[in-house]
C-alpha cells in the first residue's frame, strides 16, 4: 500500500528513538523554527513519537528537497552555485586553449603572470593593475571537481547552522568579507590560492564564538566536530611542508581567526554594548581595505617595481629598487648594467654585473654580460683596475671567477701593477732625482745638504745663524 505524501514525511523526519529531529533532516533544511518565512510554501505539524506530544514544524514545499534547501538556505546556495558556474567556466576555457600543455585558466581569478622578455618578472599583474575584486572571485574558483565538493558539502554543514541565525544579508556579508580576507595570506606570498576552504574554516570560527550564546547551535553541533575541524586544520601544515601538497594554510588561519574575531565582536562584546561591536567590525574591514591596496602596491617586492619598470615608468630607480629588494632578480642587474653601458660608465656597468653574478651564481647570462663589458676595456689601466674590483667583490673567490669569466689571470698582485703603471714613462736606466720631481729649492738646510753637528747642550751660542737648523739643540 502507498504512502501518503503526509506520512512520507513522518517517517522522513522521525527518530522514534530520542524523538528528536534527525541531523541529516535539518542539513536538508526540512527543519524551520519560523516557517512564516518561507513564501509558497505549506507548513503542518507532525508528533515527534507516538508517546510524545511535543510536535515539530516541518515545510512540505512544492519543489521538494531542492526547493526546500534554497527557500531555507538563500545565500548558501547562491554561493555553491557561483562556484560551480566558475569551475565549469574554467574547465571550459582550459579546454579551448588545450594546445598549450598543463595550462588551466581561471576567468577572474588572480594567476601569476610573467612577462615574456623577462621571465624572472612574475607576480598579480592583475592587481598590480587595479583589479582588486579578483581576490574575491579567487575564493570561489576551485582546483577540480573533487576540491569543489568536499567544500561545497563542508560550507553547507556549517552555514544550516548560521545563515538562518544571522540572516540573509548579515550571513552574505560575512562570507564575502570571509573569502576575501582569508586568501590575503596567498596573495602576500605571490601565490595563486582558490576555493572556499577558508571561508568554511571562518564559518567554524564563528560557531565556535556563536555556541556559547545560542543553545540551539551548541545542541545540534555534534562534540566531535571541533576536534575533527582543528586536526584537519593542523595536519595539513606538514602536509604541505614535506610533501609538497599545495594546500593554503594560510587562509585557513586567517579564515578561523576572522570568524572567531567576527563572533566575539558580534556576541561578547556586542551584549555589553553595541558602540564597541560596531567599532571594532569597522576595524576589522578598515584594515581588510589597507591590506587590498598594500597588496595593490607591493613595495616590499622587487618584481614589483621590475613590473613597473617595464610597464609604465621605464625608470631607472625603479631597477635600483627592484635588485635592492630582490637580489636574485637577474634581468634588473642586467638592465642596470646595460644603462651604464650606455651612458659611458664602464666600471660602474662592470660592478653592476659582478655584483648579480654573485648573488645568481647559476646564470649565464651576466656571465656573458661580463665578457662583453671587459672587452669595452681598451686600455692596460682600465683593465688593471676591473681586475682589482674583481679581487674586490668576490674577495678570496676571484680567481676562480677570474677564470669563469675567461679573464687573462694576472701574474703579480693587481697593486703593483697599478703602481708600475701609474709612473710616467721613464728612458731605460734613468736615475729619478727626488728634489727635481718635488721641485725643492737647491740651499735648503737638511734635504740638500748634511745638517750641520749637533752640539751639547748648553754650547751652541744663540746669536748663530745655524743655532735653530733642524736638528741642533739649544
Amino acid at each position: 500500500m502507498e504512502k501518503s505524501p503526509e506520512a512520507r514525511q513522518q517517517i522522513a523526519i522521525r527518530s522514534p528513538a530520542t524523538g528528536r529531529v534527525p541531523g541529516f533532516c535539518c542539513f536538508l533544511g526540512t527543519v524551520c523554527d519560523h516557517p512564516s518565512q518561507w513564501p509558497g510554501s505549506r507548513t503542518t505539524r507532525i508528533p515527534s513519537s507516538e508517546s510524545d506530544p511535543r510536535s515539530v514544524t516541518v515545510r512540505i514545499s512544492p519543489f521538494g528537497t531542492l526547493g526546500r534547501a534554497v527557500c531555507r538556505l538563500p545565500v548558501t546556495c547562491l554561493l555553491i552555485l557561483v562556484s560551480c558556474f566558475l569551475y565549469a567556466m574554467s574547465v571550459s576555457a582550459s579546454y579551448s586553449v588545450g594546445s598549450v600543455s598543463g595550462l588551466v585558466v581561471k576567468p577572474g581569478a588572480l594567476n601569476v603572470l610573467l612577462l615574456t622578455d623577462f621571465p624572472d618578472v612574475n607576480g598579480m599583474f592583475k592587481l598590480w593593475e587595479g583589479e582588486w575584486w579578483r581576490l574575491t572571485i579567487s575564493a570561489f574558483h576551485h582546483g577540480n571537481l573533487v576540491h569543489l565538493i568536499m567544500n561545497a558539502l563542508a560550507f553547507w554543514m556549517f552555514a544550516d547552522l548560521l545563515e538562518p541565525k544571522l540572516g540573509k544579508i548579515r550571513y552574505l556579508v560575512f562570507c564575502v568579507g570571509a573569502a576575501t580576507f582569508s586568501i590575503l595570506p596567498e596573495v602576500a606570498m605571490n601565490q595563486s590560492a582558490v576555493g572556499i576552504s577558508g571561508m568554511v574554516f571562518a564559518q567554524f570560527g564563528l560557531i565556535l564564538a556563536v555556541r556559547r550564546h545560542d543553545h540551539d547551535i551548541a545542541e545540534r553541533m555534534h562534540p566531535s566536530l571541533v576536534p575533527i575541524c582543528f586536526a584537519s586544520l593542523f595536519i595539513c601544515i606538514p602536509l604541505t611542508m614535506f610533501l609538497d601538497i599545495p594546500i593554503a594554510n594560510g587562509a585557513h588561519l586567517l579564515g578561523l581567526l576572522y570568524g572567531a574575531v567576527v563572533g566575539w565582536l558580534c556576541y561578547d562584546v556586542g551584549l555589553r554594548s553595541r558602540l564597541a561591536s560596531g567599532a571594532g567590525l569597522v576595524v576589522i574591514h578598515s584594515a581588510l581595505v589597507l591590506a587590498i591596496l598594500a597588496l595593490m602596491r607591493p613595495t616590499w617586492d622587487g618584481r614589483y617595481f621590475a613590473w613597473r619598470a617595464i610597464t609604465q615608468t621605464q625608470s631607472l630607480a625603479d631597477w635600483q629598487k627592484a635588485v635592492e629588494l630582490n637580489p636574485s632578480l637577474e634581468t634588473g642587474w642586467r638592465y642596470l648594467a646595460e644603462h651604464y653601458i650606455a651612458t659611458g660608465d664602464r666600471h660602474k656597468a662592470w660592478v653592476t654585473v659582478l655584483k648579480g653574478a654573485r648573488l645568481n651564481r647559476s646564470t649565464t647570462k651576466l656571465d656573458e654580460l661580463a665578457r662583453y663589458v671587459w672587452r669595452q676595456f681598451d686600455s692596460a689601466i682600465d683593465r688593471a683596475v676591473a681586475l682589482d674590483e674583481v679581487q674586490q667583490v668576490f674577495g678570496d673567490e676571484h680567481e676562480a671567477w677570474i677564470e669563469r669569466f675567461e679573464l687573462p689571470l694576472p701574474s703579480r698582485t693587481n697593486s703593483t701593477v697599478l703602481a708600475e703603471l701609474a709612473l710616467p714613462d721613464l728612458p731605460p736606466k734613468s736615475v729619478v732625482s727626488l728634489d727635481s720631481l718635488l721641485d725643492v729649492p737647491a740651499e735648503v738646510s737638511g734635504i740638500t745638504r748634511p745638517l750641520p753637528a749637533i752640539y751639547p747642550p748648553g754650547t751652541v751660542n744663540p746669536d748663530h745663524p745655524d743655532s735653530a737648523s733642524l736638528g741642533v739643540s739649544l
